[in-house]
């Protein structure tokens, strides 16, 4: 923590100052510290951010809503690195701060002598995080990627889609929120360690690497058995898939290989509910895995649940299903979420100002009782905190 705020305060990271030099693939880790209470200062070229650009954009403002969610409560200053006026105040900012985050091609800071080998030797606690595709070493560490490359080059996509079609790339950017997650726990990390040793370092995050975290077991299943997991059916089992309710479709898990007693408890919810066809299921061979994969089998199942689901809607389903210990989620189309009774209860949802409207953003990922997530602020606009930034380290507004 730096020497002018040392005391306890109202969020976890009051006092703890950010230098954030972002670009889309990375910016979630600074929104994490910044909702944490750190003072996030964010440099943007005199031309503005190109982040701003990033739709969607606010219908009555014109201002990017992924810009907007991304950058709530940060400062915004604008400089020129290839200057030397620029690089002067970057290095007075540098020595002012906690952390340095930014996702900049390996070697173009150092090439300006602003890198952390330069920077760090007078500053022994400073933390310096690098996001990049591929890390800052290695022979694709120039290299850059969007999202869709780094769910493919990472294995991501293989396992995510209907096997007979091909590979499917997760909605939106992924690898923002995944290197995001990695990043910010690194940070954390290291933090600690600087201020119980008064040591820094280098944070390296590839993003590469923290995509290939997210292949649950493939690698032990392709390294223990020699085998490549590949995509699955939307129901490769009796008694797993999507069955449809009044206003859409509900998910049910009940198999015979992980939770069996899901199975159980919705055979006898069936015989309870008089479905046709459920008496027939405590037939010793739904215990059977390899009867339960047949499509008569899968059929049978789809048919008899079906009969179950398809008068009520899809929170009477999920309400009556978990009540019994069967597995199941309402599928939820994004409208859903508003109106979900868990978030309701927590009030999670959260209003930022963009001009004369409020927008809502998702809430917290977690919550701490003593130290709580700061609230949205208005979008700063670029270089908006020229002149207070530039105050603090004693340099001229520019």
């Amino acid at each position: 923590m730096t020497p002018h705020e040392k005391s306890l305060t109202p969020r976890a990271l009051e006092g703890v100052r950010v230098i954030d030099m972002t670009d889309t693939n990375s910016v979630y880790a600074t929104k994490i510290l910044c909702d944490l209470g750190a003072d996030v200062i964010r440099i943007e070229p005199p031309t503005g951010d190109p982040m701003r650009q990033v739709q969607p954009f606010d219908q009555a403002t014109g201002v990017s809503a992924f810009y907007a969610y991304m950058n709530t409560n940060k400062r915004s200053v604008t400089l020129d690195l290839e200057t030397s006026a620029g690089a002067d105040v970057f290095r007075k900012l540098v020595a002012s701060a906690d952390i340095v985050v930014e996702s900049e091609v390996p070697g173009r800071l150092a090439a300006l002598g602003l890198g952390y080998e330069d920077l760090a030797s007078s500053q022994p606690a400073l933390v310096w995080a690098s996001i990049t595709p591929f890390g800052s070493t290695g022979p694709w560490k120039e290299w850059q990627a969007d999202d869709l490359i780094s769910q493919a080059l990472g294995g991501f996509m293989t396992l995510s889609g209907l096997p007979e079609r091909e590979p499917l790339k997760l909605y939106g950017e992924q690898s923002c929120f995944i290197a995001g997650l990695h990043a910010a726990s690194g940070i954390m990390i290291a933090l600690w360690h600087a201020q119980l040793a008064g040591e820094g370092q280098h944070v390296d995050v590839s993003i590469h690497e923290a995509i290939v975290h997210t292949l649950e077991s493939a690698i032990q299943v392709y390294t223990t058995e020699g085998r490549v997991r590949g995509r699955l059916p939307r129901s490769d089992e009796a008694g797993i898939g999507m069955f449809p309710a009044t206003d859409g479709e509900i998910f049910v898990y009940a198999n015979m290989n992980m939770i069996t007693r899901s199975w159980f408890n919705l055979v006898k919810t069936l015989k309870k509910a008089g479905i046709p066809g459920a008496e027939d299921l405590d037939d010793p061979k739904w215990q059977d895995q390899s009867f339960r994969r047949t499509p008569e089998a899968r059929e049978a199942a789809t048919r008899i649940i079906t009969a179950l689901t398809k008068d009520k809607s899809k929170y009477q389903n999920y309400n009556e299903l978990q009540g019994r210990n069967i597995l199941s989620a309402p599928m939820s189309e994004i409208s859903d979420l508003f109106n979900n009774p868990q978030l309701k209860f927590l009030n999670w949802f959260v209003d930022q100002p963009i001009g004369d409207k409020q927008a809502t953003w998702p809430g917290p990922a977690f919550r701490m009782s003593e130290t709580p997530r700061r609230q949205p602020g208005p979008v700063r606009a670029p270089g908006a905190d020229n002149e207070a930034v530039f105050a603090e380290l004693g340099a001229a507004a520019r």
